[in-house]
This record gives C-alpha cells, sequence and structure tokens, in this order.
C-alpha cells in the first residue's frame, strides 16, 4: 500500500540524498544514458517500435510537450548527481503497515549528472502508476521532495512535462527491447501500468499538474 506518508517520505529521502549529493562529482558522472531526461527525445527517434499507430500517436502527442515546455528550459536549471532511479522496485520499506517508512534504496547504475528536477519527475511519475488519483499521488511525492531540498518555481514549471516524458521513455523502451531482447523481461515490468497512466494523462491539463505542484509546495497554485 501507497498511503500519503509513505509516497512523502519517498520525496523526502531523494530530496536528502540529493542536497548531499550537491557535493559529489565524478568524472564517470558525465555520460550518455537513455534514462536521461534531459536526453528523453531518443524516444521520438524510435517510436516506430511502437506497433499501435494510435499508441505511436499519444506518444508523440505527449513527448511534443516536453519538447515545447521542458527541452528548452532545461540548461538554465540546476544540474548535479542525481540517483535517477526512484521506483517502487529500488525502495526498501519498513515499520508496520499503520505507520510505513522508506528506510533505503538500491540500484544506483543509473546515477548520472543532469538537472535535479528530474530526481523528483522521476519518483512522481512511478507513484502515479496503478492509482486512482494519479496527480494526486504524484503531490505528495513532490511535497516531501520539496520539503527536504526545495524546488525553484522554474523546475516546477517543467516537472509535469519531465514525468510524462519519463512514462514515454519507459513504453518506447519497452518496446525496442521486445523487438531486440525479448527474454528480457525485466524492462517490460511497467508496460501495462505505464501505457494506462499515459491514456489518462493525455486527457489531462498540464496547467492544472502545474498548479497542483505548486500548490503541493505551499506556493500560490498559479505564478500569476
Amino acid at each position: 500500500p501507497h498511503p500519503p506518508a509513505l509516497l512523502r517520505d519517498v520525496g523526502r529521502v531523494l530530496g536528502e540524498m540529493d542536497a548531499a549529493l550537491q557535493s559529489f562529482s565524478h568524472p564517470a558522472m558525465r555520460r550518455d544514458l537513455k534514462w536521461d531526461l534531459a536526453g528523453a527525445s531518443w524516444a521520438q527517434e524510435h517510436l516506430g517500435y511502437l506497433p499501435d499507430p494510435q499508441r505511436r500517436a499519444l506518444v508523440e502527442r505527449l513527448m511534443a510537450l516536453y519538447e515545447a515546455e521542458a527541452a528548452p528550459r532545461l540548461p538554465d536549471l540546476r544540474a548535479s548527481v542525481i540517483y535517477n532511479d526512484g521506483n517502487d522496485y529500488n525502495i526498501l520499506v519498513g515499520g508496520d503497515a499503520r505507520d510505513p517508512r522508506v528506510v533505503g534504496v538500491f540500484d544506483f547504475g543509473d546515477m548520472t549528472y543532469s538537472q535535479t528536477v528530474g530526481e523528483a519527475a522521476i519518483a512522481a511519475a512511478y507513484a502515479m502508476l496503478d492509482k486512482p488519483d494519479p496527480l494526486a499521488a504524484a503531490a505528495h511525492v513532490v511535497a516531501g521532495y520539496h520539503a527536504a531540498f526545495p524546488l525553484t518555481e522554474a523546475e516546477l514549471a517543467v516537472l509535469y512535462p519531465l514525468i510524462v516524458a519519463r512514462l514515454c521513455v519507459s513504453v518506447v523502451n519497452s518496446a525496442y527491447c521486445r523487438a531486440v531482447d525479448p527474454a528480457n523481461g525485466h524492462m517490460m515490468i511497467n508496460e501495462a501500468p505505464a501505457w494506462a497512466l499515459l491514456e489518462r494523462l493525455a486527457a489531462a491539463s498540464p496547467t492544472f499538474a502545474h498548479f497542483t505542484f505548486r500548490d503541493a509546495c505551499g506556493l500560490p497554485p498559479s505564478p500569476t
């Protein structure tokens, strides 16, 4: 179960990690990585691996939001080494059922130097899977992250397009892996819930999502 307090705790732990990583650098972190949201555009070059034309059109439309609203702004945002993989297969939870808490994370293989806000976007994207109110689930993660490591208003403005981009990258990568390595089931574990979420988000308002995240961080929902 993912109660709100646990989702906020996920954000808190990742925010604390990013705060600690602000002083960390290593040459190996400067690398090309398909999970780096700063380079999410690669997914558009692989849309041909999606056999369903309707789904292909859906990803193309949602990636257009990333290209218009996030990609041009990324160079002006904070960058640092980030964990980059806050999904529920990598997060350890302890305590009892009434008060679960994040006690650790593992699998640091996707760490990279990228825009710091990508950390919150990735965790929020996975928190939204299989939720009756995906945006509310994401807002809890964002609130926890912001409490530990405050997001800027500019970062909050690109958060939703980055979340959508991560989901698009995930489904395109699953299709690609199925084509080149069909025995690798690990790369397909989130495919079905990711598609279901993308289809719901296709009817969502990016502006409302932006305002929701601002509100979760204690800011006036509308910047104007």
